[in-house]
This record gives C-alpha cells, structure tokens and sequence, in this order.
C-alpha cells in the first residue's frame, strides 16, 4: 500500500507539474492573443482614418476640377471682357482728363 501510494504521490506531482506548465502556456498565449487583437484594433483604426482622408482627398480634387475646368473653358471670353473693361476705363480716364483741363465735350 505505501508503494502504490509513493506512486499516486509520485503521478501525481507529474501531473501537477503538466498542470502549471500547461496553465502557463495558456496565460502567455492569451496574453499573445490579446496583444494581436489590439494590433488588429489599431491596424483597422488606421486604415479607417487613411479611408476618409483618401474620400476627402478625392471629394477635393473632384471639386477642384470642376472649378478648374469652368475656369479652362470660360478664360479667353472672361479676358476679352476684361480686356474691353480696361480699355472703356482708359477711355473713361482719357474723357475726364479732358473735361478737367478745359475742354469742351
């Protein structure tokens, strides 16, 4: 009986020891496994932020080049008109020099 019981004894530290290692692994791989999901979290919230700065940059260029091509289009009418602007006020400038020296109209 006490042979049986050394060997309980003995089978039994073993599987203790078997116990604690294998509750060790277990506590470093959820500590792993934690340290993954918050390298997971911080992985998607970057890329989430870099999403809506990519959606801002091309709700941006969109809008830039809407306003560059109307200014494309509608440049050469627009600097003839104020080619024409400029010359009435030279005109305009020359009329009333005149007037103030004298001039009759």
């Amino acid at each position: 009986d006490a042979d049986a019981q050394a060997q309980y004894e003995k089978e039994r530290g073993a599987l203790q020891e078997t116990l604690d290692a294998d509750l060790a692994l277990k506590l470093a791989k959820e500590k792993e496994l934690n340290e993954v999901e918050t390298n997971i979290a911080e992985t998607e919230e970057h890329r989430d932020a870099k999403s809506a700065d990519l959606s801002a940059e091309n709700k941006l260029k969109a809008s830039i080049t809407g306003d560059c091509s109307w200014v494309k289009t509608n440049f050469e009418s627009r600097r003839q008109k104020r080619k024409a602007e400029m010359d009435g006020l030279v005109e305009a400038k020359s009329y009333l020099a005149g007037v103030e020296a004298g001039e009759e109209v």
